[in-house]
């Protein structure tokens, strides 16, 4: 009769820990999401102010940033959502001169990256955090990485990667990106905290866009910091993670901002931004619901989609309404010469591929300045080898493939809305622009992990 109390108390508490782990803010403490968002705010503040003092850029709020991430490792952690979206609008508003932005933002989401490690790595050596399997698969992965940037199986002329160690396309950002995934993955964020940080700085975009934003003669909506393409991969997601608000809260306020983001995408031209939000909303829509539900779902979109291109529009019509079909056109040749390129390249080295950055470099000599295979799945092969792209799909995988519910199902919905712009650009190296994808990635994962120790002490029947 003991034993049987125990278990049902056991399997009881680890009920509640993941109910907890996947509802609301609601009755938990609102103290790490206030942090987080205040820590960026004084950051930007900070850069904004220390305009003419460009050595003091970095200095001042690491200082800043490397005390709160020691005294709140998991608030800091979630700071680097709205740090990594919102940085942009600091150095466009507050800088000027022939300061890059993109490598400026870049370094200050590093630096804020590193300081946190150091901070989580603290609390882990006094046993707070634990690691878990997908520790090991990222620490794989970014092994390969490591290994592709620092001894690359094909050495480019001096010529070319003299400045390589400043030029963002060698600039080693994809370990930066998977060391964030492995400190959220170890902090476990609240995925309410995830949800509504990056609604509400996904709205600051766009706002911000709208509003010192200018239109390129192809009639789409870029700032000096955030392009087209950007303001499409980072606005769609939103999209979704309101509608999915919405519905799981009841609450249709969330549409509201979801019109803004929705418009920011339209006015980007960005056909990866829409067919992430399209796909992540049908994907949160369907998920959970009978046969009969997903085809009618299915029958109504295609039936919308045929209705359309059968009197007047295109596919390019639906995806990208406002943009010039010019430059579309243009778009999708130099795509497809593009990814032909790299599917050879990952032929000729299959396992270890080309090295971080060559692949820019080798189209570079054939295409003139590009930014790669437009697609980060076979730039990922291409430069790391077809082994790296693997153990990328297996973190993806456990992390989205449990059915979901509440907030933690949204938070799904979102991360397979990024993996459709992952494969139609090439901004998944960026710690500024992906940090949307590897945060929730990274809550995916730690949901899992505490639902499979909830289900080893239920079965084991140990105390909690």
């Amino acid at each position: 009769m003991r034993s049987k109390q125990v278990d049902v108390s056991v399997i009881e508490h680890f009920r509640v820990r993941i109910t907890n782990l996947n509802t609301t803010c609601a009755g938990a403490s609102r103290y790490d999401l206030v942090c987080a968002s205040a820590t960026a705010c004084l950051v930007a503040i900070v850069l904004v102010l220390l305009d003419e003092h460009r050595y003091m850029t970095l200095a001042i709020p690491a200082v800043l940033f490397a005390v709160f991430a020691i005294v709140r490792p998991r608030a800091a952690s979630l700071s680097l959502l709205p740090l990594g979206l919102l940085i942009s609008i600091a150095f466009e508003w507050g800088f000027s001169g022939d300061l890059d932005a993109s490598q400026a933002t870049a370094a200050v989401v590093t630096a804020c990256v590193a300081i946190v490690t150091a901070g989580v790595s603290m609390r882990w050596l006094s046993g707070q955090f634990r690691l878990c399997v997908d520790h090991l698969l990222i620490g794989g992965l970014g092994a390969l990485v490591m290994a592709s940037y620092l001894a690359p199986s094909v050495v480019m002329p001096s010529w070319m990667n003299a400045n390589s160690l400043v030029d963002s396309h060698h600039f080693p950002g994809l370990l930066v990106c998977l060391l964030m995934l492995a400190i959220t993955l170890a902090v476990r964020p609240k995925p309410a905290h995830i949800l509504q940080l990056f609604v509400w700085s996904s709205v600051a975009v766009a706002v911000f866009a709208f509003s010192r934003g200018l239109y390129g003669g192809n009639n789409r909506l870029y700032t000096e910091v955030y392009y087209s393409t950007w303001l499409g991969i980072i606005e769609g997601p939103a999209v979704v993670v309101c509608i999915g608000l919405a519905y799981v809260r009841r609450t249709p306020l969330w549409l509201a901002p979801a019109a803004i983001c929705l418009a920011c995408v339209i006015a980007s031209g960005s056909r990866a931004g829409m067919l992430a939000a399209v796909v992540g909303v049908t994907f949160f829509l369907m998920t959970g619901r009978t046969g009969f539900l997903r085809v009618l779902y299915m029958l109504v979109l295609g039936l919308g989609a045929v209705m359309i291109l059968r009197y007047g529009g295109s596919a390019e019509d639906l995806l990208a309404p406002l943009r010039a079909g010019s430059s579309i056109d243009s778009s999708d040749m130099h795509r497809t010469g593009l990814m032909t390129s790299s599917l050879q390249l990952i032929a000729q080295h299959p396992l270890r591929g080309v090295g971080y950055g060559n692949l820019v470099d080798m189209i570079d000599i054939s295409y003139g300045p590009r930014t790669g295979a437009h697609n980060d799945y076979i730039r990922l092969a291409a430069e790391n080898g077809l082994p790296a792209l693997v153990l990328f799909l297996v973190l993806v995988f456990r992390g989205v493939r449990s059915r979901q519910q509440g907030d933690l199902g949204v938070i799904r919905a979102l991360v397979v809305s990024c993996l459709v712009w992952i494969g139609t650009d090439v901004a998944l190296p960026h710690p500024v622009i992906s940090v949307h994808f590897w945060i929730p990635l990274a809550c995916l994962l730690a949901a899992r992990v505490e639902r499979g120790r909830a289900d080893a002490v239920a079965r084991s029947g140990a105390p909690a």
